[in-house]
């Protein structure tokens, strides 16, 4: 069974050059491509046997901040998924340390370091841009595991109330029902083992703030 690298990217041409640069690379190895967060979950749904390694950018048109990262990591959750963006700012990096990447590659990285990062991912290394800080405390972790069990819904409607807004106003925002938004808010304080809006905010603690920035860098150029 040959192994899979899985490049979710929905730039055409730089999708198209790195598949073209692993590909000559590393020939024993397959190279598929994805362009959005929900078409990487395919991906993973029918072939997550043979994906050894996701390169993944953190700006898709159906994804924002740390959104897919997160569900690949449960759709996927032996194999190592780097973040790949042009967005290299110590906030964006930290966030994906904390939140189990594989390593963080900035676009504006040579085609070649790119490409023998491959090879550092599938070996076990870390490449994380120099100086970024180390992984945090265990607990730290345990919010990283809990944060992995909510949806992409309940991230956004988390990173909503952590903007203050009433369930009118998220349910307005992510045009959802008020209903629903309870549902969300009552499934997010199971899942982070609080009782209410203010401990939601506490346990997530720093989290929240690299996930809004995730969402505001949706209107840069990834």
């Amino acid at each position: 069974m040959r192994w899979v690298v899985l490049i979710v990217d929905d730039h055409p041409l730089v999708g198209q050059a790195l598949e073209l640069s692993i590909r000559a690379a590393y020939p024993h190895i397959d190279v598929e491509r994805a362009v959005s967060a929900s078409d990487a979950e395919e991906h993973a749904r029918i072939g997550g046997n043979r994906i050894r390694l996701v390169l993944l950018d953190l700006l898709l048109p159906d994804s924002k901040g740390f959104d897919a990262l997160l569900k690949l990591q449960q759709r996927l959750p032996e194999c190592p998924i780097a973040i790949v963006s042009s967005r290299v700012d110590a906030h964006s990096v930290a966030m994906a340390r904390s939140l189990g990447a594989a390593g963080y590659l900035g676009k504006n990285e040579p085609v070649e370091r790119l490409v023998n990062a491959v090879g550092d991912i599938l070996r076990g290394e870390r490449p994380f841009p120099g100086g970024a800080p180390a992984a945090g405390p265990k607990e730290d972790k345990a919010t990283h595991r809990r944060l992995q069990t909510l949806s992409g819904a309940q991230l956004r409607v988390l990173t909503a109330l952590a903007d203050g807004k009433l369930n009118k106003q998220i349910a307005h925002d992510l045009q959802l029902t008020e209903g629903t938004v309870k549902q969300h808010l009552n499934a997010i304080f199971r899942k982070l083992g609080v009782h209410n809006r203010a401990q939601a905010i506490v346990a997530a603690g720093p989290y929240l703030s690299d996930l809004r920035s995730g969402e505001d860098g949706a209107r840069q150029v990834s």
